[in-house]
Order: structure tokens, then C-alpha cells, then sequence
């Protein structure tokens, strides 16, 4: 995973510090309830996401393909997802997802990612 944070970018590997911690808080930011939406993100955004210097985005990388669990039948078949945590579609706690390196069709809602934002800042990985 990387967190890309105001323009510098914090590679968190497996077996890191860190590591189990956020991908437990991203589970639960996945459980429960989600609402999918047309919102799909842009080429341009996604390139904006790695480097802006007023946008946090989580990015997780998985070595085979997922499914996010929901009635939905979107993001059945994703490697990468892609959480803005400040700046441009975070406020509406948006997830995006890619599959070999293409964007995928829309994007789910969760009901929050302050959790993910608020222990990237106090643990200093990422602070606002």
C-alpha cells in the first residue's frame, strides 16, 4: 500500500509497522453497508491523486483479484483500490477501483474514512 500524503508518497510493505493496522481499519471501512454510485474517477484525477499536494489518498495493491462484497455486482474483479482521504471526492468517502491498470466503472460510499484519516495523522505517517 501507499499512502500518497500532500505530494510525497509513504510506501507501507507487508510486515511493516503499520501495515496490519491500516488494512484492518480498511476492512472495516469496507463492512457494512456500501452504496455504489456512477461516479467513476478520471485518468486525470487518479494521476492528480499521486502527486497534488492538497489531496491524501490511500492506495492498496493486491497480488490477485478482489471483490468487494455488496448487492452490487460492481468491483467484483479489482487489484487495486484507491481511497481519497482529503482533497478532491473525499468528502463523500468515495472508493474507486482498478483492474490492470484500467479504472473501473464507479465507485462505492462508504459511511466514513476519518478512521483511516485519523490514525495516518497521529501515528505521523501522513499529518494534516
Amino acid at each position: 500500500m501507499v499512502v500518497h500524503c500532500y505530494g510525497e508518497d509513504v510506501p507501507i510493505q507487508p510486515g511493516a509497522e503499520h501495515f496490519n493496522e491500516i488494512n484492518a481499519l480498511v476492512q472495516q471501512t469496507l463492512t457494512g453497508r456500501k452504496r455504489w454510485d456512477p461516479l467513476t474517477m478520471s485518468a486525470v484525477t487518479y494521476q492528480e491523486y499521486q502527486s497534488h499536494p492538497s489531496m491524501m489518498v490511500l492506495e492498496l495493491f493486491y497480488g490477485s483479484k478482489i471483490r468487494i462484497h455488496s448487492r452490487y455486482k460492481f468491483f467484483s474483479n479489482v487489484d487495486t483500490l484507491i481511497i481519497p482521504l482529503d482533497g478532491r471526492h473525499a468528502q463523500t468517502n468515495a472508493i474507486f477501483g482498478r483492474t490492470n491498470e484500467y479504472i473501473s466503472v464507479g465507485s462505492f460510499h462508504v459511511k466514513t474514512v476519518t478512521p483511516l484519516v485519523e490514525y495516518l495523522s497521529e501515528e505521523g505517517l501522513c499529518p494534516q
